[in-house]
């Protein structure tokens, strides 16, 4: 069928798939954009303009398991503040897909309600 990058997000103990992109061509093309992800994706909570930590490990010849850090500053703070987060970024191809058909409205009741 079709290739995808898949980036799953990882916060307190549960993940959640946070981008699906898809990728022309076949696995070997969506093997390397799946890499040239896991070094470059950033999440929105890292974007503030300070230098990011990265750390990729290849778990599998297609996928990768990312570690973001980031030091933060606060006025009350005695210290710096490391945030971290985890990203898991795999090629998958879309083996089955089964469109989703909407919902009907409600029928209405013999009370008119």
């Amino acid at each position: 069928m079709s290739w995808y990058v898949l980036v799953e997000r990882g916060r307190y103990g549960e993940s959640e798939l946070s981008s699906k992109i898809p990728v022309e061509g076949g696995r070997e093309a969506a093997v390397t954009r799946a890499e040239e992800v896991a070094r470059s994706c950033t999440p929105a909570m890292h974007l503030s303009g300070t230098s990011i930590g990265r750390m990729v490990f290849q778990t599998s010849p297609t996928s990768w398991f990312v570690e973001l850090s980031k030091s933060l500053w606060s006025k009350s703070d005695k210290g710096p503040a490391t945030i971290v987060e985890h990203l898991t970024v795999r090629a998958a191809e879309l083996v089955h897909f089964q469109e989703l058909i909407p919902a009907e409205p409600p029928k209405k009741s013999r009370f008119g309600r």
